[in-house]
């Protein structure tokens, strides 16, 4: 099923494997398998817009053993390639669908596979700094909880007392 998608993916032109893994388990709900993958192309164009996806057979086939969803997250980024940096501005799931939830704190790790993964891309492209906004419209431990998320990868992220529910987050590269 995994080596299927893999498959799938490496025969797209406009799509690159950046990590897999497939290392069947019954520990759940660490997640063993998995593929992320991105459109992102260093075009010479001012502005772009590329995702990294991850795709995972956990939880995500139907009783006749076929995928309900592609991927179960997306991480949409902009990126300059004159200013060399990058905006992370979705970071998301189709848990719904696949019965998965994003977030870290679930303990899936897709989140964290996502965010390795954009590290390893930018680097591998000579970025010098990633960034984005983070808020929780849920309540405060919401925020808390995502900030753990990046912050477990090396993002460092910076919160106003007086809005407690919104944060900003970055990583730097070293050249």
């Amino acid at each position: 099923m995994l080596a299927a998608r893999i498959k799938t993916i490496r025969e797209d032109s406009e799509l690159q494997v950046l990590a897999q893994l497939d290392q069947p388990t019954t520990n759940e709900p660490i997640i063993t398998q998995y593929v992320a993958y991105t459109d992102f192309h260093n075009a010479q164009e001012k502005k772009q817009t590329a995702s990294i996806f991850v795709f995972t057979p956990y939880m995500n086939l139907d009783t006749h053993q076929h995928p309900i969803v592609e991927y179960q997250t997306q991480l949409m980024f902009h990126f300059d390639p004159w200013q060399k940096s990058i905006h992370v501005s979705v970071l998301e799931t189709l848990g719904a669908a696949s019965k998965l939830a994003f977030f870290d704190y679930q303990n899936h790790g897709l989140a964290t596979v996502a965010l390795q993964a954009l590290i390893g891309l930018a680097r591998k492209n000579g970025f010098a700094t990633i960034d984005g906004v983070v808020s929780s419209f849920d309540g405060h431990d919401d925020l808390l909880r995502i900030s753990d998320v990046l912050q477990k990868v090396g993002f460092k992220v910076q919160t106003d007392p007086a809005n407690p529910h919104v944060g900003e987050y970055s990583y730097g590269l070293s050249a």
